[in-house]
C-alpha cells in the first residue's frame, strides 16, 4: 500500500514539474519571438505558441538554452 502511494506522489510530482516546464517554454517562446512584450504578463498567461501541450514541454525539455558569460561581472552590480 506504501509502494502505491508513494508512485502516485512520484507520479503527481513529475506532472506538476512537467506542466511548469511547458509554461516557461511558452512563455520563453513568446518573449523570443516577439509574440509578447516584456512585461505583458497578460499576453504571457494566455498566449499559445505551439499547437499543443507536448510540444511545449519537448522544446522545453530539448531545446538548447542560450549561453551565459560567466566571465564578466554584472554592469549593475554596486558598492555598499
Amino acid at each position: 500500500m506504501v509502494r502505491a502511494a508513494l508512485i502516485v506522489v512520484l507520479l503527481v510530482v513529475v506532472a506538476v514539474l512537467a506542466d511548469r516546464v511547458a509554461r516557461e517554454e511558452n512563455q520563453r517562446d513568446a518573449l523570443a519571438t516577439g509574440a509578447c512584450a516584456v512585461g505583458d504578463d497578460a499576453c504571457l498567461a494566455t498566449i499559445q505558441t505551439r499547437s499543443a501541450w507536448g510540444w511545449q514541454l519537448y522544446y522545453g525539455l530539448t531545446a538548447a538554452l542560450p549561453g551565459v558569460d560567466w566571465t564578466s561581472a554584472p554592469a549593475t552590480a554596486t558598492k555598499v
